[in-house]
């Protein structure tokens, strides 16, 4: 986080593998697949509290943008954070949905699924953002701050090298870039439009 100068709001919040029903009740997401299927109804509370929490942190909507994660590729933990984003865009915040890495990566057909999936009433309007090579590096270096989660994002049997990760997020810099012909780095947000 002193990376991207952020300050940590700590919570006591689990990784949906952690989270029951109940103390003592059922396992919410017990087997690989419930990780990326639907969001257990248990967790609509948590999608509220969520929601409340995020509106409580920022200022007042006409003076902040919030990110929130798009849901590509369906992570439990993703689509409860994108439903409480969605909250705060219906109170009149600024929200901006970012493509979940590497899911967008490795299912290319995930992007627009997540759109579909996610559907609103006005639609969704993509918002390159150009990224100079500054920003790519203090992003790469975020990312490979996060140590714990290095393997099963960029490395073959749980390892990544810290080129692993240069590599792989400098090429899709540059793919969406490409794709959005947004200058020689960018990544991509979305935004809500409103309905007519």
């Amino acid at each position: 986080l002193a990376i991207l100068h952020a300050q940590p709001r700590p919570g006591d919040y689990l990784d949906c593998i952690y989270r029951r029903e109940k103390p003592g009740g059922r396992w919410l997401y017990d087997r690989e697949e419930t990780l990326f299927g639907p969001v257990d109804p248990a967790d609509a509370a948590l999608v509220e509290e969520l929601a409340a929490v995020f509106a409580a942190l920022a200022p007042h909507p006409d003076q902040c943008t919030i990110y929130a994660p798009l849901a590509v590729g369906c992570h439990v933990d993703h689509q409860v954070v994108r439903q409480a984003a969605m909250q705060l865009l219906e109170a009149s915040y600024e929200v901006l949905f970012y493509e979940d890495y590497p899911y967008v990566v490795r299912d290319r057909a995930g992007l627009p699924a997540a759109l579909e999936r996610f559907k609103t009433s006005g639609g969704w309007r993509p918002r390159p953002v150009v990224l100079s090579r500054q920003d790519l590096d203090c992003k790469i270096a975020a990312v490979a701050a996060y140590a714990s989660q290095l393997g099963v994002l960029f490395g073959t049997d749980g390892v990544a090298a810290p080129q692993d990760v240069s590599g792989a997020l400098d090429g899709f810099a540059r793919f969406t870039a490409r794709e959005t012909d947004s200058g020689r780095f960018a990544e991509r947000l979305w935004t809500v439009t409103q309905a007519a």
